[in-house]
C-alpha cells in the first residue's frame, strides 16, 4: 500500500512539473512587427473612425449650452455630457426649491437649451449648491 501510494506522488509531481513547463513556454510573448503609419493609413482610419468634423461640432454645441446656462438667473452650469442625440445638463442653483419648483426651473431650462441646441434631446438636473 505505502508503494502504491509513493508511486502516485512521483507520477502526480512528475506530471505537475511537465505541465509547469509547457504553461511558462506558451505564455512567452510572440514578436510583433511594428511600423510607423503612413498618411494614407491615418486617413483610411479618419474614414473607418467616422467624420472628425462631428467631435468638433459637439464640443461647440457643449460651450454654447455652457455660455446659454451662465446667462440665466442663479444657474451655474456643473457637467455637460452627450450621448449620441441626448444631451445631459447639470446644473446648480443656491435657491432652495421644492421638488414642483424644481421641475418647473427644470422646464425652463430645458426650453431654453432647446433653442440653443435643437439637435439633441435635452434633459436636465437640477442640484442645490
Amino acid at each position: 500500500m505505502a508503494k502504491q501510494l509513493i508511486f502516485l506522488c512521483l507520477a502526480m509531481l512528475l506530471l505537475a512539473g511537465c505541465t509547469a513547463q509547457n504553461r511558462t513556454r506558451e505564455a512567452a510573448p510572440d514578436r510583433i512587427e511594428t511600423r510607423p503609419l503612413s498618411t494614407a493609413d491615418t486617413q483610411k482610419a479618419g474614414q473607418r473612425n467616422g467624420d472628425a468634423g462631428r467631435a468638433t461640432a459637439v464640443n461647440a454645441d457643449i460651450e454654447r449650452v455652457r455660455e446659454a446656462v451662465w446667462k440665466m438667473d442663479s444657474a451655474v452650469p456643473h457637467s455637460v455630457y452627450v450621448n449620441g442625440k441626448d444631451m445631459w445638463v447639470n446644473v446648480h442653483t443656491e435657491e432652495q426649491l421644492n421638488h414642483r419648483e424644481r421641475m418647473k426651473k427644470a422646464a425652463d431650462i430645458r426650453s431654453q437649451l432647446l433653442k440653443v441646441a435643437p439637435r439633441y434631446n435635452v434633459h436636465v438636473r437640477i442640484d442645490v449648491k
